[in-house]
């Protein structure tokens, strides 16, 4: 992305914040459950956290932080663990008012990530990288106008790990970084 659309992006995200009354808007705190699943990898459940702004009319912003722990396979052979700590920020449009809500959500992360390669790839040891991704998805937002809330959603993140590229290679099959990532949670609002 080169600077002017920087620019360009950042001011269109600071007038949505001006026109949406952050003074106004209503804080939540929560956890989540959460479910993983990559292509060519185990599905995984773990959880993590969220914090929530939302503004008066469609706009919200979420930021998450999760953990996920991933293993991918070549024929029957464990070959690689993935741990990461994605940190994500979203912007949240609420397409429908009342008690039940629900939303699409688009933004970006960032993927603090060790690969530690296993059995016959064990030589090549671990590494640690920090990626940046982006993610799209939707959910519901149950209870919205309660002090307490229930959230489900689902989004799909597109990620590149290098380690993943290097047992593709190696193994000529097609494990992805990308991954769907499902959350369940309840939210307290201040």
């Amino acid at each position: 992305m080169n600077i002017s659309r920087k620019i360009r992006l950042a001011a269109l995200t600071s007038a949505l914040f001006i026109v949406a009354s952050p003074a106004r808007a209503q804080f939540s705190l929560g956890g989540h459950a959460s479910y993983t699943k990559a292509s060519g990898a185990d599905g995984t459940w773990y959880g993590g956290a969220q914090l929530r702004l939302r503004f008066p009319g469609p706009l919200g912003v979420e930021g998450l932080i999760d953990y996920r722990r991933t293993t991918y396979s070549a024929g029957s052979e464990d070959v690689l663990r993935i741990e990461q700590y994605p940190v994500q920020a979203s912007l949240m449009l609420f397409i429908l008012p009342g008690q039940v809500q629900p939303y699409v959500l688009g933004g970006g992360g960032w993927y603090y990530t060790k690969s530690t390669f296993l059995g016959a790839q064990s030589a090549l040891g671990s590494d640690t990288q920090h990626t940046f991704g982006g993610h799209v998805g939707g959910g519901l937002e149950l209870g919205a106008k309660a002090k307490v809330s229930l959230h489900v959603d689902v989004r799909y993140v597109f990620l590149g790990v290098s380690s993943i590229d290097a047992i593709r290679d190696r193994y000529n099959n097609n494990p992805k970084a990308d991954f769907w990532h499902g959350t369940a949670g309840i939210n307290f609002k201040f």
